[in-house]
């Protein structure tokens, strides 16, 4: 297949930059989660989501290590959205929720209780190009030196 597509025209794969929250007021967390969704990724979530409505249930959620996190580099940022640079930190116990409707990513940092989870993506923004939830400048702002 041509240009990254798939035979039914979905982009084979799918960036995601998601919001992180946490728990914590004090703890040293990350600020976004980068998801490379494959065409098997979105099929499955959307499968699933089926599976919740048929069900009746909540959410269902299943281990995934796809998550990447970051933390904003504000050092760096001159304009645009906000550049990003590795997160130092780890995460276990992450789990893909899905609901009838959206799907996100919840889990632990390593060694604490700090839970920490990301923003909704709703199903509709699966048919759409890739979903970037970082900060941005707005273009007629100027960044001024402190």
């Amino acid at each position: 297949m041509e240009n990254g597509k798939t035979g039914n025209d979905t982009p084979a794969t799918k960036k995601l930059i998601l919001s992180v929250s946490d728990s914590s007021d004090f703890f040293e967390a990350a600020d976004y989660a980068v998801i490379e969704l494959t065409a098997e990724m979105i099929a499955r979530i959307r499968e699933l989501s089926e599976a919740v409505r048929t069900l009746g249930v909540y959410r269902v959620s299943e281990f995934e290590y796809s998550c990447v996190f970051m933390n904003a580099d504000y050092d760096q940022w001159e304009s645009g959205k906000v550049p990003l640079k590795e997160y130092q930190g780890r995460t276990e116990c992450n789990l893909l929720n899905i609901t009838d409707s959206g799907f996100y990513w919840s889990g632990l940092y390593r060694h604490t209780d700090i839970r920490w989870s990301t923003d909704t993506v709703y199903l509709s923004d699966l048919d759409s190009g890739d979903y970037d939830e970082r900060e941005e400048y707005p273009d007629n702002e100027v960044q001024k030196a402190v």
